[in-house]
């Protein structure tokens, strides 16, 4: 059975939601601030680097930290996507 894909609800088009999905399951560095992505089941939003590992069909994706929280997600503990620096 085909999975339906999680609408994007504010990330820029400028990026393919592969290539974010990519960069996250990658924690490539490079894209944190570019983007950040939020888990349904969880209820967080993190940094592409963020060494959570979510299933891809809870995760949207947010141009801004502040439209993860306007769509209701709070910041990760662990990756700290609001710019405090990382432990």
């Amino acid at each position: 059975m085909p999975r339906t894909p999680v609408p994007s609800c504010d990330a820029p088009a400028s990026v393919p939601d592969e290539s974010r999905w990519a960069a996250v399951v990658e924690r490539d560095r490079r894209f944190d601030g570019s983007f950040f992505y939020s888990v349904a089941t969880t209820g967080v939003y993190c940094r592409p680097s963020c060494a959570a590992r979510p299933k891809r069909e809870n995760v949207r994706f947010h141009a801004t930290w502040a439209d993860a929280e306007a769509a209701g997600f709070r910041p990760c503990k662990r990756c700290k996507p609001r710019g405090e620096p990382l432990p």
